[in-house]
This record gives structure tokens, sequence and C-alpha cells, in this order.
């Protein structure tokens, strides 16, 4: 594997205080170091930013394990402050399209499907000394936290939705005012669902509020359409959002979207 150059690592002008914060954190009281440990196990410290940490401060190759109490959740692999590979344990994680996003995508939306799962559950990070592979697509901290905000900023129905996509049937997302709305599946289900958004926009004029509770945003209801299949109808700002989920997938999307509006 080709190195690095030392400038895709840091910037020459925070090389100094990045070495004085590890030295700093290297130097610490073991009392500290055990009451950080102790915060984490006990759900009082924030997943995200430890990872980060870990990936940023990892030189030579190691492989980082997440665990929730005695559950691992997911392993990484870091290299020369970047992330080499970031694999959840579970199956109902976000779906992805690697051919339409870049590495810093994807591990940012695993990342947050991560992060949402906590649920203020415990966590500890092991490490080992591991082979780097064969590296096909890595990432430095800093473009991860540019995907982590790029998504936070955009359409986050939109970002919802690019997670669910491959786990549903059909889609309609509406936007108020606007002449024309998106849509996508089997004309059936996107007439049903457009039928339902137009009871929703109905409800508002009658009695001024829509299906939702209006202090309540961004919010989402789940109705039944049959037994093999519910609607997702998710409300965001001027947007809603309506989905036609297969039952089985019911709880993946559930999980997707407290990933995208926990931390919101």
């Amino acid at each position: 594997m080709s190195q690095p150059n030392p400038e895709h690592l840091t910037d020459q002008n925070d090389a100094p205080s990045t070495l004085r914060a590890l030295l700093v954190r290297l130097g610490a009281d073991p009392a500290n170091l055990q009451a950080d440990r102790q915060d984490a196990a006990e759900g009082q410290a924030n997943l995200l930013q430890r990872i980060l940490v870990e990936i940023e401060e990892t030189i030579l190759p190691r492989q980082l394990k997440v665990y929730f109490g005695q559950t691992k959740v997911a392993t990484l692999r870091v290299c020369h402050r970047r992330l080499l590979s970031l694999d959840l344990v579970s199956e109902t994680g976000p779906s992805e399209q690697t051919a339409q996003h870049s590495a810093p995508q994807i591990y940012a939306q695993r990342l947050r499907h991560l992060v949402a799962t906590t649920q203020d559950t415990g966590f500890r990070i092991t490490r080992q000394v591991c082979d780097t592979g064969v590296e096909t697509e890595s990432c430095s901290v800093a473009q991860l936290v540019d995907s982590l905000e790029l998504q936070h900023q955009d359409s986050r129905l939109n970002g919802f939705l690019s997670m669910i996509r491959a786990d549903v049937d059909a889609w309609v997302l509406q936007v108020e005012d606007a002449s024309q709305h998106s849509s996508h599946g089997p004309a059936v289900l996107t007439r049903q669902l457009t039928e339902l958004a137009g009871l929703d926009q109905i409800s508002k004029q009658k009695r001024g509020q829509a299906l939702k509770l209006p202090e309540k945003t961004p919010s989402y209801l789940v109705l039944s359409m049959s037994r093999e299949t519910n609607v997702f109808i998710a409300w965001d700002q001027v947007e809603t959002l309506l989905v036609a989920v297969p039952a089985q997938h019911l709880t993946t999307v559930s999980t997707v979207w407290h990933s995208v509006f926990s931390t919101q």
C-alpha cells in the first residue's frame, strides 16, 4: 500500500498542537483515563467523538472493535489517521449504493446509524494489531466530518430516503408550494400514497393541522396498508414523505430514521 504524504495526514501548522494534545493524552493521570472508560461504559460519553479521536490518533495499522455491553456492533480498520474500513455487525444498517456514494459518505452514514443505535447504551472500544489488507477506499477524519456536516445540512428527508431506498416498495416526496412532486415505484402504490398525502392536505385545510401533531417536527407516523405493507409518513419542515414499506423492513426504516434525526 502506498504511504500517504505527510501533508495528507495533518496540516503542518497544526502538527505541533496535534502532537502536544496527543502527548497530554498519553501522559494523563491513569485515574482520568479510568474515568473516561467508566463514562463510556455508563453511556455518558460521546461515541462519535470517541471514534473520531481514535482514528485521528492511530498511526500504525489497528483494528478497532466497538462493543455495546458485551455485544460487538462494529469493526474498523485504521492506519495513518485514515479509516480504511467500517463494517456494522447489524444486518439492519442502511443500504448504500456504493457506485453513487464516496467512501466518506458511506462511512458517515454508517457512523450516524451506529451512534443512533446506542440509545445511551454503554460502549467500549478495543484495539489490536492488524494488517492493512487490500485498501480500496479510505478517508481522513476531516473528510468524515465534512460528510457528516453535509448530510446534516442537506434535505434531511432526502438523505433519509437515500438510505432506505433499497428497502421500500414505493415513495412519494412532496414539498409545500411546489408545482411538482417526486415519486417512484409501481403506479398503484404511488397513486395510493399520493391519495393519502391528499387527505393530509385536506386535513390541513379543514382543521388547520395535518395528520401529525403540529408541534412535533420532524416526526413520523406508521399506518397499516395491508398485512404485508405499512405506510411510513414523515414530516420535516415543508416536506412530507410517504413510503410503502414491507412489514419485514419496518424496523430497519425506523432505525435509520433515528440515525438521521435523533441528534438534530
